[in-house]
């Protein structure tokens, strides 16, 4: 049993070099999965942004503004800012037959630390919807 005490006593210093080394180990894998669960958070937002503007865009008397708004009311909740959204055809004509919406963010100016690992690559979404248009007679000429 003394030599148990006595062990104990000269191991006191260790813990605190295992502490200093497995810390810091630790915490990167914390902020690490908080990061990657951001990226994986901006990916869906931009794709169900672009989706809810593509949708926006589908009634007869929908415009672009319309679309914009919605992209835009999508991303705000999400606080994603420098969006790049781009609807086709611009204008949103009545006889348009489909919308597309694009809708992309850069990852560096939305995340804390991502920006070294996407390098310089944008997240991206384009969605391409029907429009009622198709299913509505419109009357010629």
């Amino acid at each position: 049993m003394r030599r148990l005490t006595r062990d104990r006593g000269n191991r006191r210093g260790a813990t605190v070099v295992e502490f200093s080394i497995c810390f810091p180990i630790l915490l990167s894998f914390v902020f690490g999965t908080i990061e990657f669960s951001r990226l994986l958070q901006l990916q869906h937002t931009i794709r169900l942004a672009a989706f809810e503007g593509a949708r926006a865009g589908v009634p007869l008397d929908s415009t672009t503004a319309d679309v914009q708004n919605r992209v835009q009311s999508i991303l705000e909740v999400v606080r994603i800012s420098n969006v790049q959204t781009t609807i086709t055809p611009n204008p949103l004509l009545y006889a348009s037959p489909t919308v597309t919406v694009s809708v992309s963010a850069d990852p560096a100016e939305n995340a804390w630390l991502i920006w070294f690992v996407t390098a310089g690559h944008p997240v991206t979404s384009s969605i391409t919807l029907q429009r009622e248009v198709l299913a509505v007679s419109v009357p010629g000429p």
